[in-house]
């Protein structure tokens, strides 16, 4: 009987050191998640700013273009 006793407290001890862990990692994913999540939407409001630029740019070059045809 004693031995059981012993197998049990091992048991419990196991659980309880792997339940420590994995709440730790679980916050650990949490924080990643966290910042996975910041940085898609600053990506995303990086692209949209590019798209923004880009259409500003080809616009003015159009501008550019008719100055010069006017001036002609």
């Amino acid at each position: 009987m004693s031995m059981d006793y012993y197998i049990l407290i091992g048991v419990g001890a196991a659980l309880s050191v792997l339940g420590f862990f994995l709440k730790r990692m679980k916050e650990e994913i949490d924080l990643i998640k966290a910042r996975n999540a910041r940085l898609e939407i600053n990506q995303a409001r990086n692209h949209e700013r590019i798209n923004n630029l880009e259409k500003v740019v080809e616009d003015r070059r159009d501008d550019i273009k008719r100055l010069f045809e006017l001036n002609k």
